[in-house]
């Protein structure tokens, strides 16, 4: 029945490996279980100890990695709010160019409707430039802020999941040398991951579901 708690953890791990790729912990995966099913009676032995290990180092990723998501999308969202007044300038000046020209088009008498049109165009030219060189200037920091935002979220992802295969490598290791030897080595306690979320927070998509402990628990208490 261990073996079937291992299954199960090794199903619902996989959406973690298979969002970075990470071969040389399914290959330990794979080594754990076929270990297993050859020694039932250390499984019962070595199971309890490192599935719920794994199980938190999985967790322990999956908080990590939202986090690097939130902070990415946070910061975007600041970056919106910060060009939001000019966005909303160029908008403005934009529909008043549009309303005169508008203006324009419904004159009935050709003197009046090509002499709106001479002052129309004569009056939103310096407007017209003055948003040119603002669009030109705000899109160019809008483009550095986003490549700035990207690397940061690249970074701290692949930070946390290289702390994460490091630490499952670890525990995938020692369980399958319990397997093999029925030698416990205790495994270290998982540090606490700190998290920093900025202000406005927003909701990202989630990375795959990793091990939930209830299941685990679930099969582990069948006899």
């Amino acid at each position: 029945m261990w073996t079937i708690t291992f299954i199960v953890l090794a199903v619902a791990s996989q959406g973690a490996f298979s969002l970075s790729g990470m071969p040389a912990v399914q290959r330990q995966m794979g080594d754990a279980m076929i270990r297993a099913m050859a020694s039932p009676e250390r499984s019962t032995v070595c199971f309890p100890i490192y599935a719920q290990g794994i199980a938190a180092a999985n967790d322990k990723y999956e908080l990590a990695y939202n986090t690097c998501l939130d902070n990415a999308a946070n910061s975007q969202k600041l970056v919106e709010n910060e060009v939001a007044p000019d966005r909303a300038s160029l908008r403005s000046d934009g529909e008043g160019i549009c309303a005169t020209f508008d203006k324009c088009a419904n004159m009935e008498l050709s003197t009046d409707f090509f002499e709106c049109y001479l002052d129309a165009s004569g009056s939103s030219l310096s407007t017209s430039l003055d948003m040119q060189s603002v669009s030109k200037t705000k899109l160019q920091y809008v483009n550095l802020r986003y490549q700035t935002i990207q690397f940061d979220k690249d970074f701290c992802t692949d930070d946390c999941t290289n702390i994460y295969v490091k630490e499952s490598t670890t525990l995938y290791s020692q369980l399958e040398e319990c397997l093999k030897t029925g030698e416990v080595v205790s495994p270290p306690a998982p540090e606490p991951t700190e998290t920093t979320t900025l202000e406005p927070e927003m909701t990202t998509t989630a990375i795959p579901t990793p091990p939930q402990p209830e299941l685990f628990l679930k099969f582990a208490a069948i006899p």
